[in-house]
């Protein structure tokens, strides 16, 4: 039976894909570190079906029993700072700030150390904490201490020669009255 054709072309071409070619580029470089055509999916928020139908042909590298696992260093890291959130009492803005400083010290760092992060859960905990949330959380600690301060100054609570934490106004001034 013979297939009917169009009198006049339809004006649109058909539904959007879902995948484009950053998307595929994505989904070809975690299917070759290793990542399950399921992981995959839940990373780049398609299907497990769709996934599977682009990446067909696109193996995984091959992976012996002593080689590590590889993570998503942003992602673990991420995870940290939402579960340690309320224990931090951090507010939405506090958050945002941590994820910026996350990624951006990442990026900073060579392909090399990115790739160890990846693989060594040690070296990530250690990364996390000693390299992103120590200076930030002394950052967010300054910044809530001035928002006291300008709390406290901004009501008319605080006189000039008053100094927080001290009982009555200091007596000793550098400048004579």
């Amino acid at each position: 039976m013979a297939k009917r054709t169009l009198k006049h072309a339809p004006e649109t071409p058909g539904r959007p894909r879902k995948v484009n070619q950053v998307l595929l580029d994505r989904m070809v470089e975690l299917r070759k570190q290793g990542f399950s055509h399921r992981e995959i999916a839940l990373k780049v928020n398609r299907s497990v079906r769709t996934v599977g139908r682009y990446l067909r042909g696109v193996s995984p590298q091959l992976r012996l029993p002593t080689t590590p696992r590889r993570v998503d260093v942003l992602a673990d890291c991420g995870k940290i700072i939402l579960y340690g959130r309320d224990r931090l009492k951090l507010t939405t803005q506090e958050v945002d700030y941590l994820f910026k400083k996350l990624r951006k010290t990442f990026e900073l760092r060579d392909p090399l150390t990115r790739d160890w992060l990846a693989t060594d859960s040690q070296a990530r905990v250690h990364f996390l904490f000693n390299e992103v949330l120590r200076p930030a959380m002394s950052e967010i600690k300054l910044r809530r201490w001035i928002e006291q301060l300008r709390a406290q100054v901004g009501d008319g609570e605080m006189a000039d020669d008053e100094v927080p934490g001290e009982p009555e106004p200091s007596r000793r001034r550098l400048l004579p009255p």
